[in-house]
């Protein structure tokens, strides 16, 4: 049963993460070559993650998270391989690692979207998600 939890959690999560990528809305202007990278490095997290290597995932996601934040600190192209780094983490049970980065990412929707916006309510239900596996891991 705890396998097919994860395996619903996977889907969702993937499901969701096509709206992790960065908005329009958000007034963010990316040269062409950074939206390039950002949508290579989401895929390759994404596939990654499909194929069960939370090693690619994890090292993927933190390259772009480094290499964005040199140009974009607190913008939204940002929460995309954020959140796929925490979701990794979460599946892999090393919940005190993603809480920061969901965090993370909800801090940088609610500046950018307001406190009751429906992009930071995606990541509050990816939190919640979270805290149910930890309660299901403890078990």
């Amino acid at each position: 049963m705890k396998y097919i939890y994860v395996l619903l959690f996977v889907l969702v999560g993937l499901h969701c993460s096509n709206t992790f990528a960065a908005d329009p809305a958000s007034g963010e202007s990316l040269s062409q070559q950074e939206k390039e990278y950002s949508n290579n490095c989401n895929l390759e997290a994404r596939n990654a993650l499909v194929h069960g290597d939370m090693a690619l995932v994890e090292k993927v996601c933190t390259q772009a998270i480094n290499e964005l934040e040199k140009s974009h600190a607190g913008k939204e192209v940002l929460v995309n391989p954020i959140m796929n780094l925490a979701f990794s983490y979460t599946l892999t049970g090393r919940f005190e690692k993603a809480s920061p980065l969901y965090n993370r990412a909800r801090d940088i929707r609610e500046k950018l979207y307001g406190a009751d916006s429906r992009q930071l309510k995606e990541i509050d239900d990816m939190i919640k998600k979270q805290e149910e596996m930890k309660r299901q891991h403890k078990q």
